[in-house]
């Protein structure tokens, strides 16, 4: 009776502390909640939308707080920025003249009326402009307010890449690579995808990750500088696209692609055809990221060499240059361990999923060969990474694809 009376008394005491723990867990989750933090853009730290609906409302009230708090005012655009409103952008709503592009434009308004000669003010009104140059003094201003800030000088350095300013790009890329902070994961991805193109060749790129780091690396690490980035959404732009076509020998587009719905189409589906006649015979290759659109009218020829497609109008024997690049000239340990500390990780793993198909294609090849040590590795290492990034729905297309075949 007495060691049953213990017994309960110690369950009551253990239940108690527990009690206590959770009501301080909720406590400390509550507090963590509730307050406002540092935004970062999309392509440098992902989270969920609702994360970013909440940091709305959470600086909203840091604004009513104190109206002149530029800090405040950054962040609360950034999070609106980032932030997607189901509806917003429907009929009915820009009816009512609702839209994410008012939404956006009234707190750049609101800034200028509360914090005008403030780094935020400056580089908001810049960003929130896409590209007009005609705002490109506020970016200078920015510049001179915060000559390190890393988000100013990414913006200097697409904006000489646009404008064909070579010398002050690269001087930019090679102040924020100093600055140590890119993402060591995005570096090592691009640093694989560039090591595995042949000499003097032009590859199409279309996010911010793949582009950044790419140019980060070639200008300032010098590593590959032979090779030409083109991003097809800054090919769209015709100052751009003309002083690129010129450098590298490129007949000029006889169509402006933006001109209407038609022209727009035809680009997607002859942009990397057109590139590939270039005079100086560059070869040409296509980012695995980037979307069918550009690719599925020149799928037959288009061979996987690694993280990017080669173009060819005649057949290559693309797995031994695959092997080649996975086995020998790509870095690729951080995908079995990764050690930095890196607040970007959640877009090294999204970034990481192309390496899927490859990997596949590889497992696919050793296994058909009868090598099923080196075909379970490479499937081993596609499943790992397809689980950090959440795409098990990828691996198993791509590896019953290769089992039907």
């Amino acid at each position: 009776m007495e060691r049953r009376i213990k017994y309960y008394i110690i369950g009551l005491i253990i239940c108690f502390w527990n009690t206590i723990s959770s009501a301080q867990q909720i406590a400390t989750d509550s507090a963590r909640v509730l307050l406002p933090e540092k935004i970062y853009g999309k392509n440098k730290v992902l989270k969920p939308n609702e994360y970013f609906l909440r940091q709305m409302d959470l600086w909203g009230r840091e604004i009513e707080k104190n109206s002149k708090n530029a800090d405040a005012w950054y962040n609360y655009y950034r999070a609106n920025r980032n932030a997607y409103i189901k509806g917003e952008e429907g009929d009915s709503q820009k009816a009512k003249g609702i839209s994410r592009f008012d939404r956006l434009k009234n707190i750049v308004d609101e800034m200028e009326k509360n914090v005008p000669n403030t780094f935020e003010y400056n580089f908001v009104k810049w960003a929130n402009g896409n590209n007009d140059f005609s705002l490109f003094p506020f970016l200078e201003k920015a510049h001179q307010l915060s000559p390190n800030n890393p988000d100013v000088l990414m913006s200097l350095i697409f904006y000489y890449e646009i404008k064909g300013d070579y010398l002050q790009r690269n001087k930019n890329i090679q102040t924020y690579y100093d600055l140590g902070e890119y993402s060591p994961g995005l570096l090592n991805y691009s640093y694989n995808m560039l090591s595995g193109l042949k000499k003097n060749a032009i590859v199409f790129t279309e996010g911010d990750k793949d582009t950044e780091a790419a140019l980060i690396l070639q200008y300032g690490k010098a590593y590959r500088p032979d090779v030409r980035i083109l991003n097809v959404n800054l090919v769209l732009m015709k100052e751009y696209r003309d002083h690129a076509f010129k450098e590298l020998g490129i007949d000029t587009l006889n169509y402006e692609p933006l001109q209407n719905d038609d022209n727009f189409e035809l680009f997607h589906k002859t942009i990397v055809e057109h590139v590939s006649k270039n005079r100086n015979n560059r070869p040409v290759y296509v980012a695995v990221n980037v979307r069918d659109v550009y690719t599925t009218s020149i799928s037959k020829n288009l061979y996987i060499t690694g993280l990017a497609y080669q173009y060819s109008t005649k057949t290559i024997d693309n797995i031994h240059l695959l092997k080649t690049n996975i086995e020998q000239n790509y870095a690729i340990d951080y995908l079995k361990v990764y050690f930095p500390r890196d607040i970007s990780f959640g877009n090294v793993n999204s970034m990481n999923e192309n390496y899927i198909l490859p990997l596949s294609t590889l497992s696919s090849y050793y296994s058909l060969g009868g090598d099923n040590l080196k075909a379970n590795y490479y499937k081993d290492l596609a499943l790992k990474v397809a689980t950090a990034a959440d795409r098990l729905d990828l691996y198993k297309e791509y590896f019953n694809r290769n089992v039907e075949k």
